[in-house]
Formats: C-alpha cells, structure tokens, sequence
C-alpha cells in the first residue's frame, strides 16, 4: 500500500543543490513487447533456451502466478513457494527500475492522554475510534479516495478501516507498543465453536472453498440491512474491468479472479451467497495470508449506490450518498489538500466488537510538517504522522519523551524508473542498456549515509525490495536472510558505508562501459541526459531527493526535481507520465508476495510500467 509521508526527522545537507526543472517530454518504449527476460520457469537449476528472451507477462506473470496458485500442503511445498518468491524478486531487481533505500520505520507524536485506547500495524493502518471523547489527527493530505475499492494509499485504508469493516478486523491486545495485534471476526461468525467455518479441499483441482457464515443485523450506518449478497456484489464490483481498481490483483487467489478482473461484472469471480448469511469462496490455493486479506479495505462491503468512479465518497457528494458498516461515520467531509478535514462520529448502527470511545474524530488534512507540528505543540492536534525536517530522532526523544514513537513497519521506501519512458534513450538505444545504467545509478547511493544523516528515524538501508519483518515458513528466520542473487542474505549490493566507494567506483565504470564520456581530470560524466525526480510535496521527501540530486551531481549527472500533492502525484505515477519519481510501499498482509505481485502487468500498482504500453 502506498505510504505518503516518509516519517522522520532530517538533517541539513552540506552540499549545492542545482534547481528544479521543468517536465520531461514523455515518450514509450513499450516495455509490453520486451523480449528480455529470463528465469527459471520450470525451477530445475538451468534456465533452458525456451526460459530465455522471455516478455515480462511470460516470464515474471507467470511466475508470481505460480507462487500464488501452489499447493502448499507440506513444509516441503511451502518451501519451494519461498524459494520462488526469492527467484521472482531476482527478476525483479534485474531490471534496475526498483531501487530500494531504506526499509521503514513508523515515526509520529501523539499525546499521553490518548494513548491507552490507541493502536497502529505494522502494514501502517491507524486506529483512534479507542480514544476517548474527541480528538484530531494528521497524517496526510487530503485523500484521493476513501471508496475502500478504489483506494491504494496508507492514509485512505486508516480512513477506511474506521468507516468500514470486513470479514475479519485488526485488534489489539496489551498497550501499545508492547502489546500484541491480531486478527479477530469482523461481520464474520468466529471460526470456532459452533459458528466455525468449513473448509473442503478438491483433490482433483487443488482449490479449497471456504463457507463462510456472517453476523445477523448487519446493518448500514443509515439503519438499512445489508447481507452476504451485498458481500457478494462489493467483491465483483471491486474486481471488475467497470470498476478498474489498482487492486483488483488481489482477487486473483480467488477461483476465476484472473478471469473476472477483465468482466465489466467480475461474474468469474468464484464467491457466491448460499443465504443471506453466508458466504462461499473458492479459492485456487489455500493461501496462508487468506484471513487477513478478509480485513484488507478492499474487500470491504459497501453499498449498492457506489459507483465504477467513487464519486459517492467524494467531499461533494457523501452526504447525500455515502453510508458505511464500520465503527465510524462521516459527520462532515470538506475538500482541501491542506485545509479540508474529514469528521467522524460514532456509527450507532454499528454491529461489531470494536470498542469505541471517541464521540468526534476529526482528520485534519495537511502536508506541512510545520504546521501539523505547530497544531500539535498548541493542543489543536491530538496526534501528528509527519515530523518536520532538520530534528534527529534523539531530539525528539528528548523534547517528546513520553509522546514520541519509532516502530517498526513491513515496507520498503524506493526509487522507482518508468521503463517506458524515453529519457535516456538517444544514449541508450536497448532495454538491457537501460537496465545496466539504471543498476549503475544505484550503486551511486550511499545508502547508510541516508539513513544515518538524512532521514535519521532509525530506519535500516535495504539491500532489496522485500523488507524486513516477514519471516520464512519456520515463523523465525526473516525472509531477508537469504535474499540477493546469490540467496545468501547479501542483498543485491552493499549498504555498508565502507563500502560506499567501491560501489561509487563501480557504478562508474559501468557507466563508462555503456559508452558515456567520462572527464578523468574532474570525475565527471560530461554528457549523460539530465532527467527529472518526482515526489509528493513533504520535508521529508524533499531532503531525500535532495540528497539524491547531490549524490548524482557527484559524478556529472543532473538530476532536476518536482514536486506533487498527493493525489496529482499517485495520478500521474500511476499513468506513467514521469521518468524517475520516489515511492514506498507498506505490507497489505504479512506475506513477501504482497511486495511482488503489484509488479504483474496487469497490476494497477505497478508504476513501473512492466509489461505495459
């Protein structure tokens, strides 16, 4: 899920910056005919002819399908799916075009009063409703939607968790942070007892149907009932071509989702009512992350009037139209990126378990980390998810001792390249050049200087994309101890500062190699083309692609930067209108395919552009 603030304090860089520029003219080099690629298809150690010169929906498509699609009954099978998803980030950090920073870190203040009914997950969701009496947060700008179908930012999902509730619902038990957060029953029966779900295996496909029963009274925030058909029709409507959701992939672990997300009506998706108060779902796999996929936004019921656009649940229009199912709802919703707010009352025909002490809930849009810092410091803000540059995260433990937190996410912050566009190419006429010189500017980062100096919240620097936190089938050793392409836990380069100069120097040669003109007496290239870095207006953001810009000067490359509010700058990443832009990524579950499957060429997520026109 897209996270839009970088959540850190940061220093003051030394060195000239150059000034921003204006857009680059877009072309294409419609990576969708690509004939590129390679990797082992069948896994046998050898990657044969017919495993070669392979295009990104054959080879990388195919793959994470399979991850997908296995039969995971033995420890043995559920280590061959690691092993594949290992293999499936190796072709995805062979192209150059992911270029992992640092994994995250959760950093924000929130005031001593409100934390003991207070809890936030490791995927970056917020939860306030437990705050007694009222209270205003600020984490973001205003959102670029809250239909819980169409959103893809951490911002809307923590909207959409207090308005919304699915099958099954985050918890927590204990005092944050040191308690513990799981899964319990949202509008789901519990699975025990007598309400407990079954589950039955088809020896002859593979695929395993849920039936699952529902809570009775299930009713909207307006007092009309709702049932499982509405479930039925939320989840078509969120896989539906109509609809266009960025997450429309996520259905693919259902029976017929690959299927239905090309349906105007989604009528593949194998999910069905038996009655009003059950659910039944077949799904091709009997994945391990199914249940908390089952609290994921997107699978959220809503109601019938939602449109294909989720114009229902926009400022202009929820009054007259938007009810919701969760612990809140919406008192008043005003636009504004930096002005607006979105207010929430207790949703007295809520049916669940949440507890809820809030009477006024009010999220405060704004991207100023001044500003949200300023509120906070008067009182007018109960809680603030971004910190403003120049102050170290000692600093702040220091001013903020008891209201100051840095915990750890599941997410990786990166640089992403389009690989369609067509910047470099009066220098690089093959996608596999551009692949090279894309590597050799990330071997210019110094990765731990970054964390250490720039953005200092503690966070680590990332040797690949799948982040640290997720752990491998024994439920102790973490996924990135056998990640890089030798699997030995190495990463895909070094992030060791004393490493710094020989990846410098071998970015460099690299570089050399594709035939740009190196100048020996200064240690610069003369004649690389300038291109230009796109990130959402914040400090944070701001200082890291400033460090970037100098770590490219270094070596003769101009780096030009723009900026974008929030919801311009997730529009135009997603339409691939930009060259080089930042991005960050938080867990949507706890399982490494949820960093990997956003790459298939059909995935809304995938601003990288594989395998796409």
């Amino acid at each position: 899920m897209k996270k839009q603030v970088s959540l850190f304090g940061i220093a003051v860089l030394p060195l000239l910056l150059t000034s921003c520029g204006t857009s680059a003219v877009r072309g294409s080099n419609n990576n969708i005919y690509y004939h590129g690629y390679s990797t082992d298809l069948n896994h046998d150690g050898v990657i044969s002819d017919d495993e070669q010169h392979l295009t990104w929906a054959q080879s990388y498509d195919v793959l994470i399908n399979e991850i997908k699609t296995m039969a995971i009954d033995t420890s043995e099978e559920l280590n061959e799916r690691f092993d594949y998803m290992h293999q499936a980030e190796d072709l995805l950090m062979s192209t150059g075009a992911i270029c992992p920073l640092y994994w995250y870190t959760d950093s924000f203040l929130i005031k001593e009063s409100a934390q003991t009914n207070f809890f936030a997950s490791p995927l970056g969701f917020k939860f306030l409703y437990g705050i007694s009496g009222e209270s205003t947060a600020c984490i973001a700008s205003q959102p670029d939607t809250i239909d819980p179908a169409l959103n893809s930012s951490v911002d809307g999902a923590t909207y959409d968790s207090h308005l919304f509730e699915g099958l099954m619902r985050w918890e927590y038990t204990g005092t944050y942070p040191n308690g513990a957060i799981g899964l319990t029953n949202g509008i789901a029966q519990p699975d025990e007892g007598a309400t407990a779900w079954t589950k039955v295996k088809d020896a002859k496909t593979g695929t395993v149907t849920y039936t699952i029963p529902l809570k009775t009274g299930l009713k909207w925030s307006d007092g009309t009932s709702y049932n499982a058909n509405d479930v039925v029709r939320s989840w078509k409507r969120a896989v539906n071509s109509s609809t266009g959701a960025d997450y429309a992939y996520m259905f693919e672990i259902i029976d017929g989702g690959a299927k239905a997300e090309t349906e105007a009506d989604g009528a593949s998706l194998n999910v069905k009512a038996t009655d009003d108060n059950t659910i039944q779902v077949t799904l091709v796999s009997d994945v391990p992350y199914f249940k908390e996929i089952l609290a994921f936004p997107a699978l959220m019921p809503v109601p019938d009037n939602a449109d294909a656009n989720g114009t229902w649940a926009t400022p202009d229009n929820y009054a007259a139209n938007f009810k919701c199912n969760g612990p809140m709802k919406i008192s008043s919703y005003t636009a504004g990126s930096t002005a607006g707010s979105l207010v929430m009352v207790p949703n007295t025909n809520y049916t669940g378990t949440a507890k809820v002490n809030s009477t006024k809930l009010t999220w405060a849009f704004s991207d100023d980390a001044e500003a949200m810092l300023s509120s906070y410091t008067s009182g007018a803000y109960t809680m603030i998810d971004d910190l403003p540059s120049g102050t170290a995260e000692s600093e702040w433990k220091k001013q903020y001792p008891k209201e100051y937190y840095n915990v750890g996410q599941l997410g990786t912050y990166y640089i992403v390249f389009n690989v369609n566009d067509t910047t470099f190419n009066s220098k690089l006429t093959s996608e596999a050049d551009r692949e090279y010189f894309r590597k050799a500017l990330s071997l210019l980062i110094n990765r731990q200087y970054l964390v250490d100096s720039v953005t200092q919240g503690g966070q680590t620097p990332a040797n690949g994309f799948v982040s640290s936190g997720l752990l491998d089938p024994d439920g102790k050793t973490e996924y990135i101890a056998s990640n890089g392409s030798k699997h030995d836990g190495k990463g895909y380069y070094s992030t060791a500062s004393d490493d710094f100069s020989a990846n410098q120097a071998k970015g460099i040669e690299m570089l050399k190699s594709l035939g740009f003109t190196y100048d020996t007496t200064n240690k610069v290239f003369t004649d690389i083309p300038s291109f230009e870095y796109l990130y959402n207006t914040s400090s944070g953001h701001k200082a890291i692609a400033e460090y970037l810009q100098s770590a490219m000067k270094a070596v003769g490359i101009t780096m030009k930067l723009s900026n974008q509010e929030w919801a311009t700058f997730l529009t135009t990443r997603k339409s691939g209108d930009y060259s080089v832009a930042r991005n960050g990524w938080l867990c949507d579950y706890n399982d490494p395919v949820t960093l990997l499957d956003m790459w298939t060429s059909n995935s809304g997520n995938n601003d990288a552009q594989f395998g796409k026109k």
